[in-house]
């Protein structure tokens, strides 16, 4: 893998001739091809994209009864029969996304697609928050052995004190226009080519003292690191073979359209007699206020301290916000985080919850959206709901620079890194990567 620029890289970014839905042919709207990251996509809504042949989906999620098995087949016609073609230029992209904000507010969220080469994280180049689950790695690898790339990209964050990097960037919005779309979500995706050289070794220079954090993708980091080691682990961290690079979205920590959304937890079954003993030993260690319904609680949490969360438990008569009565002593980020505050305090001492189950989902459901919240509590299909509050982005990174791990589902960046927008190959017709 050539690099542009100079070689003394902490993170080493490379541009890329990336393979992608074939615009000529196609359109530059390609709503019908692209979906959610893999790991957000029920069942439902996967029988509903997959309704198109073509949707990125036929390869991100492989089919019922073979998984994989189809998936490099069903590529190489793709690539065959120019459904997908790769850009004969070694560039990077401009990732646009446009929303609207919690108060109303259009928010713009921009990002640098590139390749961005594999470290182990304990060179700590490359820093992780969160905790992966084995099975999930074994599903990635799956897919990454049968079409030898890469299908989605990682989601990583990096420093940009000066903010040379986004007015870099900036200054591309009106290249080339690759893509767009409008999701299910309203959020406006845009691709913008960048293929002047002077740009992208000055974008790849601007990003050479960085450390980057993951910020969605961890399993999908650790299946490349894996995929590249089992290769020969003698080369690792050289930089020279294709698989030694694995396809990102990088983003500013400062970028004005960041955010993070809470992922609250759903409990289903609770013994009567741990649910009745349950308010009372909430109030032996928080400071517990009661209110009338579930948006009078988040509202308080929106206020609260870091540590907050709260507690909806109809059945039990329960509509509390907790705080700790003690404020955080030490230097521990991570005692400072709702969510670790709720599973380690509640979920696992009060309720009896072990982190394998937690990983595994018995008993307890992650949800991202209010209604969706109130609606299972609601319906009995769950006893709990426990609203937690947001972690900071400086409270991530401080998790991530002292080498220690946020709770399974700490984190949920919003928007999403969309699927089928560019795809990155070690070989086939995307054999330029290697040069």
């Amino acid at each position: 893998m050539k690099l542009l620029g100079r070689e003394d890289y902490l993170v080493q970014i490379a541009p890329f001739n990336a393979a992608h839905y074939n615009n000529l042919r196609f359109g530059n709207e390609v709503s019908r091809f692209v979906a959610p990251p893999y790991d957000v996509i029920d069942r439902g809504m996967e029988r509903k994209l997959k309704e198109d042949r073509l949707n990125i989906t036929h390869l991100t999620l492989g089919d019922e009864g073979d998984a994989y098995a189809t998936v490099a087949k069903r590529l190489r016609h793709w690539l065959n029969d120019d459904v997908v073609t790769v850009d004969p230029e070694r560039c990077l992209y401009l990732y646009e996304q446009t929303f609207q904000g919690k108060g109303g507010d259009v928010r713009v969220r921009t990002g640098m697609i590139a390749l961005v080469r594999l470290e182990e994280f304990s060179d700590g180049v490359v820093l992780p928050h969160e905790h992966t689950i084995p099975g999930h790695k074994a599903d990635r690898m799956a897919l990454m052995e049968a079409i030898r790339g890469n299908a989605e990209q990682i989601f990583m964050l990096y420093d940009d004190p000066t903010g040379d990097i986004e007015l870099t960037m900036g200054a591309c919005r009106k290249s080339e226009e690759m893509l767009r779309f409008i999701d299910g979500q309203g959020v406006h995706h845009r691709v913008v080519r960048i293929a002047d050289e002077d740009t992208v070794r000055r974008l790849c220079d601007l990003l050479a003292p960085q450390t980057v954090l993951i910020a969605d993708g961890h399993h999908r980091y650790e299946t490349a690191l894996e995929y590249r080691n089992r290769k020969d682990p003698s080369k690792a961290g050289q930089g020279s073979r294709p698989f030694d690079y694995v396809l990102a979205t990088l983003v500013s920590f400062k970028n004005p359209g960041l955010a993070i959304n809470p992922t609250h937890r759903l409990v289903g079954r609770v013994e009567d007699e741990v649910l009745g003993r349950l308010q009372d030993r909430l109030r032996e260690r928080f400071r517990v206020t009661g209110f009338e319904s579930p948006d009078d609680i988040l509202a308080a949490l929106d206020e609260a301290s870091s540590t907050a969360f709260g507690v909806w438990c109809p059945s039990a008569g329960m509509t509390v916000l907790a705080e700790l009565k003690d404020e955080v002593v030490g230097p521990d980020p991570l005692a400072g985080l709702s969510v670790y505050v709720l599973q380690e305090r509640v979920l696992q001492d009060m309720l009896g919850f072990t982190t394998e189950m937690l990983d595994r989902k018995t008993n307890i459901d992650y949800v991202k959206e209010r209604d969706s919240a109130v609606s299972k509590v609601s319906s009995g299909e769950h006893t709990i709901c426990f609203f937690v509050k947001a972690p900071t982005v400086e409270q991530v990174m401080a998790v991530a620079k002292a080498g220690l791990k946020m709770p399974h589902k700490s984190t949920y960046f919003f928007p999403k890194i969309w699927s089928g927008t560019l795809l990155y190959l070690f070989d086939e017709r995307g054999q330029n990567n290697s040069k």
